[in-house]
């Protein structure tokens, strides 16, 4: 009877250092969000949005934001212009286009091609818009191969020709909490890119708006 109690004792034992090395895992490979007052609250509302949790080692947040010389109705018709992405939003978007009725509304949909880099690599995705409010946020979220994710673009007015963007994802599933790690400081460098991209561009089309007579 002694033989059969130690080899059930040792496997109870085998198992508890596994879950042990299972927890500690995982601690080691969550990644921590720190950002701005501004990408925070707009992360929870792309987490409330994929009604996901913000604090968990399966969440991934990826966010960029920066001033903009230029009113919010020029930055959001720049933004709005879906096909000239790739123009302003280099290297991270190779192509954008409408699936149906151009423009943002709810449940409307377009398709955009990526350059994530490993260990994605280009992915061509399509998205549905789930919220919107016009010329300020717009945010949309997809559920696919077990992974959840909201993307949301905000554009809040600071003075009449000076916007705030906000520019944040937030991923959730087990796969995101493996590759984290790996992904997290590139993605926030591309999606700091498309900020500023964007910044340029609708800074530009103020400055040429100003010169009209």
């Amino acid at each position: 009877m002694m033989r059969p109690r130690r080899r059930l004792g040792g496997l109870a034992a085998v198992l508890v250092l596994l879950v042990l090395a299972a927890v500690f895992a995982m601690s080691a490979l969550r990644v921590g969000f720190s950002g701005t007052e501004a990408e925070t609250a707009a992360a929870r509302a792309a987490a409330e949005a994929a009604g996901v949790p913000l604090d968990s080692w399966k969440t991934l947040v990826v966010a960029s934001s920066g001033s903009v010389g230029a009113p919010a109705a020029t930055a959001w018709e720049v933004f709005s212009r879906l096909e000239e992405w790739p123009l302003w939003s280099r290297p991270l978007h190779l192509g954008a286009r409408w699936t149906g009725e151009p423009g943002f509304r709810v449940a409307g949909g377009f398709e955009q091609v990526l350059a994530l880099g490993f260990p994605l690599g280009t992915v061509r995705t399509r998205e549905f818009v789930t919220r919107l409010t016009p010329g300020r946020e717009v945010t949309w979220c997809r559920d696919e191969g077990g992974v959840v994710s909201c993307h949301l673009w905000r554009f809040t007015p600071v003075t009449p020709t000076r916007t705030f963007v906000v520019n944040v994802e937030v991923l959730h599933g087990g796969p995101v909490g493996l590759f984290a790690p790996f992904v997290q400081s590139r993605w926030s460098r591309l999606f700091q890119g498309a900020v500023s991209g964007l910044a340029r561009r609708a800074e530009g089309e103020a400055e040429k708006a100003a010169t009209v007579p």
